[in-house]
Formats: structure tokens, sequence, C-alpha cells
């Protein structure tokens, strides 16, 4: 599932948010139930970008793309 594969920085920062924002344990329960990057929708890649403090404009179109800024290799 991708939830283990998120790399520590990313999945360290989410929990913080989710001590403020419900909504990130929604999104930790979806990250539970895919096993790809690539079955993650559009919103579910914005809001982790938005709880994890990464901030997608500047990621590069093959990160965005492959997921390398997310998931470790």
């Amino acid at each position: 599932m991708i939830y283990d594969k998120l790399k520590p920085h990313i999945k360290a920062k989410m929990k913080e948010n989710a001590k403020e924002y419900e909504s990130v344990n929604w999104l930790f329960d979806k990250l539970k139930t895919k096993d790809n990057y690539s079955d993650l929708t559009i919103e579910q890649i914005r809001s982790i970008c938005t709880f994890s403090d990464v901030f997608y404009y500047d990621l590069t179109q093959k990160e965005l793309i492959w997921g390398d800024w997310l998931i470790k290799q």
C-alpha cells in the first residue's frame, strides 16, 4: 500500500497536520487502500501536497507524473 511507501518527511508532516485537520485521516485511509501512485486521483495528490507542505508547482512534471517526490524507491 502507498501509505507504507511514503517518504518519512511526507508522512511526518501529514501526521503533524492530522492533529489539526481531520481530513488527513481520511487521506491516510485512502492511501492504505491504494497500491500504486497511478491509482491516486488528482484531488488526492493535491491533498497530499497540501497536508505535507509540498508545493506542487515546485515539482517537475516527471516527479508529478511518476510520484518520485512521494514514494520511497
